[in-house]
């Protein structure tokens, strides 16, 4: 079969298209670093790069959740940390004031420091973390502790049998104070502020059953089988109470795969088996009323406290190490899967290189070819 100038001509320019094409794809994977660009440039792998890409995108996804559950557990621990301390140094309190050799003023003076304590594990309880509160459970947005409950107590040395009733009437008015109702006669008492040391009233007129209110409390004292007698005393406490839930927050580790982030303000600080607050101002009250039964009775209190702490810091610790596990597995995830990605998809730039200079130089090595194969045709035209 004879090949005729045109048709040499034709797979000429053909080659030269090809060539042009060639150093557009190279040129194009050198300047985007990748091998694929387009399904089309190599289906197969596009499809495979797709299936790597959606894995990424769902190790870093849980990725970012378990960071963000080890930081919540983290800061969890480390408050908690400072709560045992809290009721470690409330010990060593309650061990030095019930000796017999103190003295009521001596008492009262460590109320001082115990009433600290409450307010600093008030902190504790209402932690943060991005603007989200540690210990409300699933309520994150609401404060877990407030101040919302009210307790009345008769003193046990009353001679008279009146009887005390208390209740919250103005919760923004609560103050995290106890108070005690002195009777100056069967008809008359005053209220005092045992955490301040300052008087609230004097003179206050007793009726049986009536309520009388001040700092956001109503509280009722009734006659028992006697009415109050000179010198009876009623004790009067403000309490936390609890605003969040008992949920689990539950970070997806995997397919059907979770693990608590958080332990709730109610398994720690009110329950379950002892509540924080309230072993503090017993201790508290009993200071401030020289109260050595009740002082000693706190000790019992505070190893309950602390072991209800403990136990916390081991769940949130197991939790914690589950986590740092899958973490580093996702972490080798992610590395092995972006090298296959990067198997398939990237460009081998050196190699890239050297084809695009071999096709540049065939390319012009063509072009010559094509112009005196022109020169050729042309001269064969004009004879």
């Amino acid at each position: 079969m004879r090949v005729t100038e045109r048709q040499q001509v034709d797979a000429l320019i053909t080659a030269i298209g090809n060539l042009r094409s060639g150093m557009a794809t190279a040129s194009e994977q050198i300047s985007s670093g990748k091998r694929v660009n387009r399904p089309s440039d190599d289906p197969a792998a596009a499809e495979r790069i797709s299936q790597f890409r959606n894995i990424l995108r769902t190790t870093e996804r849980r990725l970012q959740t378990v960071n963000e559950g080890i930081g919540r557990l983290n800061l969890s621990d480390k408050v908690l940390e400072q709560a045992g301390n809290t009721f470690q140094r409330a010990g060593e309190l309650a061990v030095g004031m019930r000796n017999d050799t103190n003295t009521a003023v001596e008492r009262r003076n460590a109320a001082q420091e115990v009433q600290q304590l409450i307010l600093g594990l008030t902190g504790i309880a209402n932690t943060q973390l991005n603007g989200r509160f540690v210990f409300a459970g699933n309520e994150t947005q609401t404060e877990p502790y407030v101040l919302g409950t009210a307790t009345g107590s008769v003193n046990t040395a009353n001679t008279g049998g009146a009887t005390i009733a208390a209740s919250v009437a103005t919760p923004t008015a609560l103050q995290p104070d106890g108070y005690q109702i002195q009777f100056t006669s069967p008809t008359q008492f005053d209220i005092l502020n045992l955490t301040t040391s300052q008087t609230v009233s004097t003179g206050n007129t007793y009726t049986s059953g009536a309520a009388f209110t001040f700092d956001g409390l109503s509280v009722t004292i009734t006659n028992g089988g006697t009415p109050p007698a000179t010198g009876d005393q009623f004790n009067v406490r403000v309490g936390y109470s609890y605003q969040g839930d008992g949920a689990a927050l539950a970070l997806e580790i995997g397919d059907g795969q979770t693990v608590q982030s958080n332990i709730p303000g109610s398994q720690v600080f009110s329950g379950p088996t002892t509540n924080l607050f309230e072993n503090l101002q017993d201790f508290h009250q009993a200071l401030v009323i020289n109260d050595v039964d009740g002082i000693d009775t706190a000790i019992g209190q505070f190893n309950q406290s602390l072991a209800q702490v403990n136990n916390a810091r081991a769940t949130l610790g197991a939790n914690g190490n589950r986590l740092d596990t899958v973490k580093d597995s996702l972490d080798l995830l992610a590395v092995n899967t972006q090298g296959l990605r990067s198997d398939f998809e990237d460009a081998d730039i050196a190699k890239v290189a050297s084809d695009l200079a071999s096709l540049q130089g065939t390319l012009e090595a063509s072009m010559a070819t094509l112009t005196r194969q022109f020169q050729t045709s042309l001269l064969n035209f004009i004879r």
